[in-house]
Parts: C-alpha cells; sequence; structure tokens
C-alpha cells in the first residue's frame, strides 16, 4: 500500500511539473492575474468550503489558531460528526435579557478561536507570551509540533511534514497538490513572511489552491489587517518553509477528520 502511494505521489509529481519555470514575486488574489489563477486552476476543491469558513485571527499570534479553527469548522459544521462546544464568551450575560427563555440558544454550532483551544497542551496564556517553564522566556503563537498537538487535541488527522531540506521537494510538493484534490483534506503551511519579502515572521495560513500553469499555491492569509491571501510561487514556498523555528524548521500539516460520523 505504501509502495502504490508512494508510485502514486511520484506520478503526481512529474504531472504538476509546470510547463515554463517562471519566478514570480506573490501575487494579489484579487488582480487580474489572481482570479485568472483562480479561473483555471485544476486544484481548488478546498477552496470554496475553506473560503465559506474563513475566520481572520482575532490578534498577532492565533495565526495557527485561526487556522485550526477554520478547518475545523470546514470539517464538523453540519456534518454531525461531533457535539460543537458553544462560545458563550460572544454574547456577555447582560446582554442576553431580551432573549427568548427556555431551549433557545443566541449561540451557533462553531468553532471560535476561544473554544478550538478547548484542549491544547499550550495554554491560551502560554501562546501569548507566559513562558511554558521556569527560567524559559517567552515563545509566542504555535511551532509547528505545538501546531500539531492543537489539532490532534481537538481529535483531527494530522501528518505533520517539517520541510528540513529540498531533495524531496517535488514528492512534497505533490502531496500538497493531492491533498487540495482530496475530499476533506486540507493543508496548512507554516512558513517565513521574510522569504515571500512580507513584512513579519513565521506565520500560519490554509491553503486553497494550486495553478499548474504558474506553478503556484493560494495563500489564504488568515491575518487580513494585514495582508491579501496571494499566490506564491512553489519553489519560493518552500524556501519559506524551509526556515528555522526556535529549534525545527517550518512546513504544513495535511488535516483531515479523526472521528466517524
Amino acid at each position: 500500500m505504501k509502495t502504490m502511494l508512494k508510485t502514486s505521489l511520484l506520478s503526481l509529481a512529474l504531472a504538476v511539473v509546470p510547463t515554463s519555470a517562471a519566478f514570480a514575486d506573490v501575487i494579489d488574489w484579487s488582480s487580474d492575474e489572481g482570479i485568472s489563477r483562480l479561473e483555471q486552476s485544476h486544484f481548488k476543491k478546498d477552496f470554496f468550503k475553506l473560503a465559506n469558513f474563513y475566520d481572520a485571527q482575532d490578534n498577532k499570534v492565533y495565526c495557527g489558531v485561526a487556522s485550526t479553527s477554520i478547518i475545523m469548522n470546514a470539517l464538523r459544521v453540519r456534518q454531525n460528526v461531533t457535539e460543537i462546544p458553544l462560545d458563550e464568551s460572544t454574547i456577555a450575560p447582560e446582554d442576553r435579557a431580551y432573549f427568548p427563555q427556555g431551549d433557545w440558544s443566541p449561540f451557533y454550532e462553531r468553532y471560535t478561536q476561544n473554544t478550538v483551544l478547548g484542549h491544547s497542551a499550550k495554554t491560551r496564556l502560554q501562546i501569548m507570551g507566559q513562558p511554558v517553564s521556569e527560567g524559559a522566556g517567552p515563545d509566542y503563537g504555535l511551532q509547528l509540533d505545538q501546531m500539531t498537538d492543537l489539532v490532534t487535541s481537538n481529535h483531527l488527522k494530522v501528518k505533520t511534514v517539517f520541510v528540513d531540506n529540498l531533495d524531496s521537494k517535488a514528492t512534497m510538493k505533490a502531496e500538497l497538490v493531492h491533498a487540495l484534490e482530496t475530499r476533506d483534506q486540507y493543508v496548512v503551511v507554516n512558513y517565513s513572511r521574510k522569504t515571500l519579502n512580507q513584512p513579519g515572521s513565521g506565520h500560519y495560513s490554509p491553503v486553497g489552491a494550486y495553478d499548474k500553469a504558474s506553478d503556484s499555491f493560494l495563500i489564504m492569509d488568515v491575518s487580513n489587517a494585514k495582508a491579501n491571501w496571494v499566490w506564491v510561487d512553489s519553489d519560493q514556498l518552500f524556501d519559506a518553509m524551509a526556515t528555522m523555528d526556535t529549534k525545527r524548521n517550518r512546513g504544513y500539516l495535511l488535516i483531515s477528520e479523526g472521528l466517524k460520523g
């Protein structure tokens, strides 16, 4: 089975080799070129659900948390897979005085950036910078292994790939493209903004599509107050993932449902 999977990924790697090897800066998805790439893309099944459940990060350290909430809602809202916890913090008790009484609830069954942290090994305060151990300094946000823990704490399946070198880039790219075409499997990338000539440092966001003609991936940036969604050349994206974050390189996660409906 593993041999067959490797063979199929290798075949896909060859299939997604672009017809022209042009290297480009990031392209705004709302530009004429960006729209054209989305229209012509044959690898965009994930885009529509991700766009429907897009949720910008609540603060500057929640990019991983926001990416997780988007994926979880895409997988579970209206799917009857599991009971989704209600986030009662979104409406203060005093603001509920005139709501209908009884069993009626003003809260929707969807994940928020508060509720996805309910079972996280790294707490909300630690994500905000509280030292994780005595004598340690602040560790803002989530490193890739910590992001993996957050995802698995919510009973999702995840394959985490640290991009330690680029020798197998073709196979890794094929794996990303395959996930974009696989029902209920989603991609989140952890990359350095600096490598993309964007302001900032490490970041997480879901990937929505791949365009073969331009050999680029659509990054659905969760920081919409800072950046638009952009198409990124695949070589540039892998260079951005093959960067150090504290202890290990960055990389990507392939996420799917871990519970049976």
